[in-house]
């Protein structure tokens, strides 16, 4: 029977012609649970960090407020002559940080926008991971088990609480903008890159092109890259080649590129260099190794008073666990190649970044980000070991019970988010930094008397008080004996300045006592946290112009700026 003929300009519609639009949007509504999902977790993690004395850590630590004071210092017009440490946070950090100060209206709230793309992100490399890990697996397995892993760092976030940087709750410095979580992004992104070329059997042009400007870029801003990312894949490739259990072209060539860009990176170093305030090599101790490892001894047993702190020590034991285990388990079990690199470079990156921190006696707890950070590939390869494990046995069957439990998992995720997220932004949103407050009104009353005031101060006081103050607010931080500290400031703020006024807080070690330093001040206002001494008219503001002013000028021409 002839079909019927269409009508002019009607095609008829073919049972093939509705997949295709049918997986993309069920391809699309996956993706999109695994999104939202990531970011329900990023917003739970920020609400706990809020809610505890780590907000401290997030909004107004010394070291927290560079990107405000970076920021700052441009909407001011500043010149950027600034003296940073031996990281420079220009690769990601600042752009980003710009770029969230753009879309919203306080530092808190750029700050908390921040943190959540963090978590985002380490969202979108694991996912990343899993498709090089799971190429056979559905879709929505691959987005559960990327989900899951950052379940597992959401959890870790929960159990830390304090509020400074000196302890091994590790997990929540990924919301900060200042403690690396740069060099977390680039190790995890270059492990991607590393499990594309080893599942495919060769180094693509645009994955070593790839390769190759992350190391370029990361080393560039933070040296930190090379132990943390870069030498960890080369002996993880190397030992594995060797064992002929992957190819040897490929890992050549990926740690060629590697190299090649790590030291391209050290060479963009060189002009960059009056930015840096220390040499890298200045935190090398081995002399101190025995005292670091006890450092590190005290600090676990620091962790562990508490519920929260076992729970977090555990959890950290988990990912240290999942990244051995799976590593006997997929050398043993002879199976995919990359399941293999996935467990055994996590494994790798933990015994270095753990044995070369003591070995260089740095008694940092941030250099071990990494033994949070890298389990979450192991997480995902574990899970493609047991899924692959589980197909090839005789029990296995279609499972619709934990389909159910991973949706009910999921629906309770999404409840929870919802629970959270109005409060959440209503706290960033009305965030402030109630200490300022005086210092702005000071600040007023003296501008209204025709005065423009600089002031000087300690790290830990000043430093949140310029980030936070308003515009016409201007402080510079100086050491006890009041010569300019360059450490994570903008030294042109400093050219023909004249401070008249020293803010002194309730923590600051002074070893001259300030009246003995400048005589009496003309003044003395309290204010919640500090005080602050007001030198306009007297002697103390000649004397500090001189020290203040001449050092500052000392150390740009030391620089070269």
């Amino acid at each position: 029977m002839p079909l019927a003929r269409p009508r002019d300009g009607v095609r008829p519609i073919e049972a093939g012609d509705r997949r295709p639009r049918s997986a993309l949007a069920r391809a699309v509504a996956h993706e999109a649970v695994g999104a939202v999902l990531a970011l329900v977790l990023a917003v739970v993690a920020l609400r706990h960090v809020l809610a505890t004395a780590r907000v401290t850590l997030l909004w107004y630590d010394g070291d927290s407020v560079l990107l405000p004071l970076v920021a700052r210092s441009i909407a001011l017009g500043q010149p950027f002559e600034w003296a940073m440490s031996p990281a420079l946070f220009f690769f990601p950090e600042l752009p980003v940080y710009l770029a969230t100060a753009a879309v919203t209206t306080t530092p808190q709230q750029a700050l908390a926008l921040n943190g959540v793309l963090v978590l985002l992100a380490v969202y979108a490399l694991v996912r990343a991971a899993a498709n090089e890990l799971m190429p056979s697996a559905a879709r929505p397995a691959r987005v559960a088990v990327s989900v899951i892993a950052v379940v597992l760092l959401t959890m870790l976030v929960l159990t830390e609480s304090s509020a400074t940087a000196t302890s091994l709750e590790l997990a929540s410095l990924l919301l900060t903008t200042t403690y690396y979580y740069g060099a977390v992004l680039a190790m995890l992104g270059t492990a991607v890159l590393v499990l594309r070329a080893v599942r495919t059997g060769r180094a693509s042009v645009p994955v070593l092109v790839t390769l190759g400007l992350v190391a370029a870029l990361s080393t560039a801003s933070n040296p930190l890259y090379v132990p943390w990312s870069a030498a960890p894949v080369v002996v993880t490739l190397a030992l594995l080649a060797l064992a002929r259990r992957v190819p040897w072209r490929p890992a050549v060539w990926v740690a060629a590129t590697l190299t090649l860009g790590a030291v391209v990176g050290y060479l963009l170093r060189i002009p960059l260099r009056p930015f840096v305030s220390l040499d890298p090599s200045t935190y090398v101790h081995p002399e101190q190794a025995g005292a670091t490892a006890a450092f590190f001894a005290s600090l676990t047993d620091d962790r562990a008073a508490s519920a929260a702190g076992d729970a977090g020590l555990l959890l950290m034991l988990l990912g240290v666990l999942l990244s051995a285990g799976g590593t006997v388990w997929a050398w043993r079990a002879r199976t995919s190649r990359t399941v293999l690199v996935a467990t055994a470079l996590p494994l790798v990156t933990i015994v270095a970044v753990s044995v070369g921190v003591v070995v260089a006696g740095s008694e940092t707890p941030r250099y071990l980000e990494p033994v949070v950070a890298m389990p979450l590939l192991a997480v995902v390869a574990v899970c493609e070991l047991t899924r692959t494990a589980v197909r090839r046995t005789r029990v296995h069957r279609p499972v619709r019970g934990l389909r159910t439990a991973l949706a009910v998992a999921a629906a309770a995720v999404l409840v929870l988010g919802v629970a959270v997220t109005p409060g959440t932004v209503r706290t960033v949103a009305v965030a402030r930094y109630a200490p300022v407050t005086c210092l702005d009104r000071w600040v007023d009353a003296q501008r209204s008397d025709g005065r423009d005031p600089v002031g000087v101060g300690q790290f830990w006081t000043v430093r949140p008080l310029a980030a936070y103050a308003e515009q016409d607010v201007r402080l510079l931080q100086v050491r006890d004996s009041f010569d300019t500290y360059p450490w994570l400031v903008d030294l042109g703020a400093y050219r023909d300045a004249r401070p008249d006024y020293v803010v002194i807080g309730s923590g600051d070690v002074w070893t001259t006592p300030v009246e003995d330093s400048l005589g009496r001040p003309a003044t003395i206002t309290h204010c919640t946290g500090y005080d602050v001494y007001d030198y306009a008219g007297t002697r103390g503001a000649e004397v500090l112009r001189q020290r203040v002013v001449g050092s500052a000028e000392q150390i740009l021409r030391d620089r070269g700026f």
